[in-house]
């Protein structure tokens, strides 16, 4: 029988959602730059804990509906992610040209270090990983790929790269539009929920400006929208392709990805090794070519990263008497840059901390799993593991961007997507499991 949870229950999941959703725009630093990080991280870690109590006991499975209504609830949730493009997009063209890209270097050097790599490889004699001299300082390249290579298409359209990465979150919405399309939900709350990226996205454009002014990390939250969907999904090459292009973005998740290559063994060995292997060949195929002129110029960058934070930690804004991005709501890098001891000191306490605790999640969460294994499915398991590692994983940042923190709120639209009062994608354990065949399909 389909799982029915307790109003309550998805009552307390929907407060803590909104909750977050505030704590993270309009209430961010509401209640200091000390215990505003400290709120935001709880009301996450309780999201996912008590969305992780309202599952137990279950496993997913897509629904099995007719095509008709599942296009039809797709096509609907395509036309919010356009009134989405159209609500906030006017906020974004605005922004965008206060700086255009020919002047944001002295405000931000993502878009223009962007440019250098997608330029050198336009260019058939250029070395995309070599030495960049921009803005009047000289540093190693140290954006993976698929950070810079998407770019390439805005290079050649003509489009600013603000817009681009713009596309590409809604992009990701769309996914979550798909998903949503197919869990069979009563339409009131399918209509709720479709409802819900379109409004996340634009309380968070309208309190951070900045983000969509300065950088392109709607890309990265696109990307991030398609690995979450895809821990749901038993197809191998959306797997594949969620974990190339968050591993070849970012290496955030190098910590979690273990536990997610053994929750697909444990799901289907033969799928799980099969997602592992192309996984593999797809990083060494996009990446190894670009590696060739110097193997090591890529790991140097990152260890040159720890230079860029000292310098973050020491520098104060005008009219601030503490670096204020340490000090932005989001991160509990504001406790640690208050303890004694030197800049570096307090900076690797953090580091350690950062990876002390990302380190816990993963192995609390793989503990948790293995100890309720026959109550618990391994698709639920990933999503709600990967929600806390990221929320995890940002709390502690050496330097808690904004924007960065941003990839860890997209990711609860997935967490509210599968709780429900009525749940006919969650199905009791006591019931015989579906064959490997048959689950393979979805």
């Amino acid at each position: 029988m389909p799982r029915a949870n307790s109003s309550l229950v998805v009552a307390g999941i929907g407060g803590l959602f909104v909750l977050e959703v505030l704590f993270f725009t309009y209430l961010r630093n509401s209640l200091g730059p000390y215990w505003s990080p400290v709120v935001l991280y709880a009301i996450s870690l309780a999201l996912t804990a008590l969305a992780a109590r309202a599952v137990l006991g279950c496993r997913f499975e897509w629904p099995t509906v007719p095509n008709r209504p599942v296009v039809a609830r797709f096509a609907l949730g395509a036309g919010l992610v356009a009134a989405s493009w159209l609500l906030t997009g006017p906020v974004i063209s605005k922004l965008i040209s206060q700086y255009p890209a020919a002047t944001i270097g002295p405000r931000s050097d993502i878009v223009p270090a962007l440019q250098v790599y997608v330029t050198r490889f336009l260019a058939a004699d250029e070395v995309v990983y070599q030495p960049i001299t921009m803005l009047g300082y000289t540093f190693l390249p140290n954006y993976a790929p698929l950070q810079w290579l998407p770019f390439v298409g805005a290079e050649l359209a003509g489009l600013d790269y603000r817009w681009w990465a713009f596309l590409a979150l809604l992009t990701g919405l769309l996914v979550y539009q798909g998903q949503l399309a197919r869990l069979a939900l009563p339409k009131g709350e399918w209509g709720l929920k479709a409802v819900l990226p379109l409004l996340v996205l634009h309380f968070f454009v309208l309190s951070s400006k900045d983000v969509f002014r300065f950088t392109v990390e709607g890309l990265i939250v696109g990307y991030y929208c398609v690995l979450v969907a895809s821990t749901l999904s038993g197809k191998v090459w959306l797997q594949v392709l969620g974990l190339t292009l968050c591993l070849l973005s970012r290496f955030s998740l190098a910590l979690w990805v273990p536990l997610y290559g053994l929750l697909l063994l444990w799901e289907n060995p033969r799928r799980g090794w099969l997602t592992a292997g192309l996984t593999l060949a797809a990083g060494l195929l996009l990446f190894g070519p670009f590696l060739l002129h110097d193997p090591t110029i890529f790991l140097r960058a990152q260890l040159e990263n720890l230079n860029i934070a000292e310098g973050e930690w020491a520098h104060m804004h005008i009219g601030q008497a503490k670096p204020v991005h340490l000090f932005n709501g989001v991160g509990l890098a504001s406790w640690f840059f208050d303890m004694p001891g030197t800049l570096v000191e307090r900076i690797t306490r953090l580091q350690q901390v950062q990876f002390g605790a990302c380190t816990a999640v993963v192995l609390v969460s793989g503990g948790l799993f293995w100890r309720f294994r026959h109550r618990f499915d391994p698709r639920l398991a990933a999503l709600l593991s990967l929600k806390a590692y990221l929320a995890t994983f940002y709390a502690l940042l050496i330097i808690p961007y904004v924007y960065l923190a941003s990839v860890s709120l997209f990711t609860s639209l997935f967490v509210v997507l599968i709780v429900s009062r009525r749940a006919p994608f969650l199905v009791s354990f006591a019931r015989p499991a579906a064959p490997a065949t048959q689950a393979s399909a979805d």
